[in-house]
């Protein structure tokens, strides 16, 4: 056995010193054939052999999702039960919705940073809970009148917008990798609105009117990595992922309005405004490929990635007429299909 193992350690050892070779001719800049990847400035001065200024547009099909949007639950019992059986807990049914993002940016004469306009609009509307199906008298209405109830539903509507402004720069961080440091500016607001409509054991309707209006300011950076796995003279596949954090500071308005549409009366009408830092965590892992010709001077861009945004804390929607509130996060998720033109 020994003896085998021995004749077979001086072929090993020819096999991987021949692969050893071949990748460092392969990853040697001076002898490989791959092209200036246009993850990184492809020129000192932009404008003489690379682009100077770069355009994008995504389709975005996310799905908005919120936590302490619970409108009720079934099977609470005001009188107990000797055979209970297990309810369940009731939500404004989410839907995909589709959106989009604007970029506009351009390579700083400074050390080629680029600076970068994006523009993010995102309209979750529509996300109904028709009729919850429970026993009537067995199930307990959290928004609005909290009581007893014959029947219950809700919509959930959401409206988002974001504007980021950053600055970063691109530079290898060995032969595939590349990663772009970025800071800047976030900027971003929405609005929010939770209709819950009940009747309660006695058959009097009520309508519950929930709204949140929210703006948030701070400071905003991340990384951007990519690694290449293919490439020739004017064609280049890679993998990404984009991370980012911050921390705006925010102004939350709240307001709810509860009304017995039976009998026409004004049950509560009030508002709430409060100020607090709502941290963001955002990540998208998606695959590109890039093309580029006259000499780099014009480069397209087609990418797709699945990407996830999380507001913290920022469900201050106020949850019944004691005033009681549900703070959780809202998080926004789906496919971002990219297509961008630098020139």
């Amino acid at each position: 056995m020994e003896t085998n193992l021995k004749k077979l350690l001086p072929i090993v050892g020819v096999v991987c010193l021949s692969l050893t070779h071949a990748f460092a001719d392969y990853t040697d800049p001076s002898t490989s054939t791959h092209p200036t990847q246009m993850a990184v400035p492809p020129s000192p001065t932009p404008g003489e052999t690379g682009p100077n200024v770069f355009v994008s547009a995504d389709y975005t099909l996310w799905t908005a999702r919120e936590t302490g949007l619970a409108v009720g639950y079934s099977n609470f019992y005001s009188d107990g039960s000797s055979s209970p059986e297990e309810g369940k807990v009731f939500y404004p049914k989410m839907k995909l919705r589709s959106g989009f993002k604007v970029d506009l940016g351009v390579y700083l004469p400074h050390d080629n940073w680029d600076l970068v306009a994006e523009y993010t609009w995102f309209n979750n509307n529509s996300n109904h809970l028709h009729d919850a199906s429970f026993t009537p008298g067995q199930a307990l209405a959290i928004f609005g009148k909290l009581d007893y109830v014959n029947s219950l539903s809700s919509s959930w509507n959401l409206w988002f917008n974001r504007i980021d402004l950053t600055m970063g720069r691109s530079f290898f961080a060995g032969h595939y990798l590349s990663i772009r440091p970025f800071m800047g500016l976030l900027g971003a607001w929405d609005n929010q609105k939770l209709h819950v409509t009940t009747s309660d054991t006695t058959d009097v309707s009520y309508d519950s009117h929930n709204s949140q209006k929210w703006w948030g300011v701070g400071a905003y950076g991340g990384m951007n990595a990519t690694f290449t796995f293919v490439s020739d003279s004017s064609n280049q596949w890679s993998l990404f992922l984009d991370a980012g954090t911050a921390l705006p500071w925010s102004k939350f308005n709240g307001h709810q309005y509860l009304v017995n549409t039976t009998e026409k009366l004004t049950m509560a009408d009030f508002k709430n405004t409060s100020y607090t830092v709502t941290p963001m965590l955002e990540t998208a892992l998606g695959i590109r490929w890039e093309t580029w010709w006259a000499d780099g001077s014009w480069m397209f861009l087609l990418q797709a990635a699945w990407e996830e945004q999380v507001w913290f804390s920022h469900n201050n929607l106020i949850l019944n007429t004691t005033g009681f509130q549900s703070p959780g996060a809202m998080t926004l998720q789906g496919l971002t299909v990219r297509a961008a033109l630098a020139f």
